[in-house]
């Protein structure tokens, strides 16, 4: 065998060894490939997008539903402190009418 019988052969195994490492690495990125679409891809009936716009339209409603009641709440204790305010009245005009009608 010649001199460049010998480089050929050396440069086809060369090739060979690199041509299989890139197949290798190939292979890799089609099964990382694969693997991201399983990932995103929808499997659903409806639209993601869609599903989060009902979800916070629902959520914008509940926030909404809570401020009125936070109204409501805040009314019925400003109700409740006048309603004490006006028992303790009535209790002390009623203690000083029981004290001046005792003496």
């Amino acid at each position: 065998m010649t001199v460049g019988g010998t480089i050929l052969v050396t440069l086809l195994g060369i090739g060979a060894e690199l041509m299989r490492r890139q197949m290798k690495a190939i292979g890799e990125v089609a099964d990382n490939a694969q693997e991201a679409r399983d990932q995103v891809s929808n499997t659903h009936s409806t639209n993601l997008r869609d599903d989060l716009d009902a979800v916070a339209s629902r959520i914008d409603r509940v926030l909404a539903l809570q401020e009125m009641h936070s109204t409501e709440i805040a009314g019925l204790r400003a109700d409740i402190a006048h309603e004490r305010r006006e028992r303790l009245a009535v209790a002390e005009r009623l203690d000083d009418h029981v004290a001046a009608t005792a003496a």
